[in-house]
This record gives C-alpha cells, sequence and structure tokens, in this order.
C-alpha cells in the first residue's frame, strides 16, 4: 500500500525540480554572424613576396627569348596570344580585386579588371607588346574584343594594335574580332607563342587532356616553346 504514495511523491519532487531549474526565455536580438571568407594563401603569397614578381619577370624574359629565335629564323606573319587579364595587368591590381571584390568563380571581364586597376598595364608586360610591335609580330588577346574593348582602345591610344580572339570553336565572321581562333593560327603555322595562365587554353592547343596524367618529359616538348604557362595563384584556395 506504500508503494503507490512513494511513487506519487517522487513524480512530484522531478516536477518541482524541472519548474525550478527552468530559465527564463532570453528577449535579447540573435545576431548572426557573417561565414569568414576563405583565404586564398595562394593569392595572399604572391600579392606580398618579391618572389611572385621575380617568377613573373623571368617568365616574360624567357618570351621574349623564344620569339626572338623565331624571328631570327626568318619566319614571318608570326602572332603571340596573351591572356590579357592576368599578364597585361598589373598584378597587384588583379590580386586585389580577386581579394576584395570578386571571386573568380563567380566570373568576370576583363573590362572589369581593367577599370579597378585604373586603366594602367604592367610595365613587365608592356615591354613585351613593345618588342612584339617593333618586331612585326601580331597580338591577339585570349578574350573577345567585346570583352577587352576598354583595353584595347587604351593600347592603340599607345600606338599598339591589338586583336580580341576565340580560344576554340569555328571562326564567327563579323562579328568582332570572333574570326580569329587560337587553332586557327596554330594549324597555319603563325602561332609564335601562347602567353597564358589557364591549363585550359594551352591543353586547347596541345591537346594534352589532363596535364596531371602526361609524363613530364611529354610537357616539356610542348610547354616552354609555343606555350608559356604563368603561375596563376587566384583560383587556388588552399
Amino acid at each position: 500500500m506504500k508503494l503507490p504514495i512513494i511513487a506519487a511523491l517522487s513524480i512530484s519532487v522531478l516536477t518541482l525540480s524541472s519548474c525550478g531549474g527552468a530559465k527564463p526565455t532570453s528577449t535579447e536580438a540573435i545576431v548572426e554572424v557573417a561565414p569568414e571568407k576563405p583565404r586564398n594563401t595562394a593569392l595572399e603569397w604572391s600579392a606580398a613576396n618579391s618572389d611572385a614578381r621575380y617568377i613573373h619577370r623571368q617568365l616574360f624574359d624567357l618570351a621574349t627569348q623564344r620569339l626572338a629565335s623565331t624571328i631570327n629564323n626568318g619566319r614571318l606573319n608570326q602572332a603571340v596570344f596573351i591572356d590579357a587579364s592576368f599578364l597585361l595587368l598589373p598584378q597587384d591590381a588583379t590580386f586585389r580585386f580577386f581579394s576584395e571584390m570578386r571571386s573568380p568563380k563567380d566570373g568576370f571581364r576583363p573590362q572589369e579588371l581593367f577599370e579597378f586597376a585604373r586603366f594602367e598595364f604592367d610595365p613587365i608586360a608592356m615591354e613585351f607588346i613593345r618588342f612584339c610591335f617593333e618586331n612585326g609580330v601580331e597580338i591577339i588577346l585570349t578574350s573577345t574584343e567585346m570583352d577587352s574593348r576598354a583595353i584595347i582602345e587604351e593600347l592603340m591610344k599607345k600606338n599598339y594594335t591589338i586583336q580580341g580572339s576565340n580560344i576554340e570553336g569555328e571562326p564567327r565572321y563579323g562579328r568582332y574580332s570572333n574570326n580569329i581562333t587560337l587553332n586557327e593560327y596554330a594549324q597555319q603555322g603563325r602561332l609564335a607563342l601562347l602567353l597564358t595562365t589557364s591549363l585550359g587554353e594551352a591543353t586547347a592547343l596541345t591537346g594534352m587532356g589532363n596535364p596531371k596524367s602526361v609524363e613530364v618529359d611529354e610537357m616539356y616538348k610542348r610547354f616552354g616553346s609555343k606555350v608559356i604557362l604563368f603561375p596563376n595563384p587566384t583560383f587556388n584556395r588552399k
């Protein structure tokens, strides 16, 4: 007869303990914390380290040497395709653009970068452009004329004639400079150099597929003679 009474008392004690231990409801506003933007340590290194500028200079020197060799061998009507976004514009401005303004995965136009760079060019790149111009080498951007119109117009003010292009696909005559394609120039034997920061553009020409799966010796045969691949830390998120 005592068991039901003890059970009832135990339940009552538990109920009172639960009520007594309950915390009052908070009326404070909940503050949302924005997720921290992932750091691009490769980009930070390139923007602050003198080694990155040394590599940049070294690769443009290599491009000048390769082009001079082609010219000395008497090959005429040659062209150089160059990545406007990452090579013609100042490195500092390009790196800051992707650190402060835009993520590369969101897409961008060279026009936006050029405006952010206050319509200035990389001085090392301009040395190379001048060398091309003085030796009658055609200069073609790896972007369409529509996407790079401001860059092309500013270079025209400096008496440099630059054209836009498509990297792949069929020529589309009458639409800006979209009738110029990288593969077409290569097939005609008119491609002196491709200066790029994109493996996609490089493999479109070399047909190597995934460069990571290609033997090192094979890569040396393709890169360095026709293709000079500049490091591009913008897309490295590690």
